[in-house]
């Protein structure tokens, strides 16, 4: 599987990167885009002696967010292993704060320059607001209800073990599982390049067999899980298009 992705990673950037290193956590997109913006800047013109001298600047109360932000962001592009320690120390404190997404990412960019240099590796970053683990991504679902009336705990049951067991066959995960009244929302982890249209329709068509009680389209989104009413109003959506 990784080495698929390798390949595709090739073909989308130009490059065939020896490790790929998906951002595990769930952190916001326009977080994680600020962050890279920050990082390309830095590497401009950083002095790694400088940078590493004012370390102590993230555990004082009196320097800004936003020098800290450039701080972690330029600690985390020296290939030092003592750079990794500092902002390791960093997140696990509760200094972080309003930061600790910020510094998470600095620390998954850190332990990536640091291998790529002692390993001589060519490192990739892969992100997403749902995050992931390994080589695989994480997605919120959302199946609908085919009619008005109730699911029923049968047809719950149904979705969660084919879900499941579909899943599990395409080297994915269920990681959460709820369900309401009128539809049935799941986290999951997928490989980076799985054929997600064709797994969850799979998903679909199988419960269907036991009484074409799905709706025949599902929400899927990777950058955050959805509210109630956030599904509510897609759901909507979803009805007025059929009117």
């Amino acid at each position: 599987m990784k080495g698929k992705l390798q390949k595709m990673i090739q073909e989308v950037l130009g490059i065939k990167p020896d490790k790929v290193n998906i951002i595990p956590h769930t952190i916001p997109l326009e977080t994680q885009l600020a962050y890279f913006e920050t990082s390309k800047k830095v590497k401009e013109n950083i002095n790694y002696d400088v940078v590493l001298n004012n370390a102590s600047w993230l555990f004082n109360p009196d320097v800004s967010i936003e020098d800290k932000k450039w701080l972690l962001a330029q600690l985390a592009s020296i290939s030092k292993p003592e750079a990794y320690r500092i902002i390791e120390n960093f997140v696990n404190t509760a200094e972080a704060g309003e930061l600790s997404d910020w510094a998470k990412i600095a620390l998954i960019e850190s332990r990536m320059v640091l291998e790529s240099y002692l390993l001589d590796e060519n490192q990739v970053i892969v992100s997403s607001g749902l995050g992931g683990d390994d080589s695989r991504l994480r997605y919120f679902v959302v199946f609908k209800k085919n009619d008005n009336e109730l699911f029923t705990e049968a047809q719950i049951k149904l979705v969660e073990i084919e879900s499941q067991a579909i899943l599990e066959n395409n080297d994915g995960l269920l990681e959460e599982f709820n369900a309401q009244s009128y539809y049935i929302s799941l986290l999951i982890l997928l490989p980076i390049n799985a054929d997600l249209k064709s797994i969850l329709i799979k998903i679909v068509n199988t419960c269907n067999e036991y009484g074409s009680f799905l709706y025949n389209k599902y929400l899927i989104t990777n950058v955050k899980k959805l509210s109630h009413n956030e599904i509510l109003h897609f759901l909507k959506k979803f009805d007025k298009n059929e009117s």
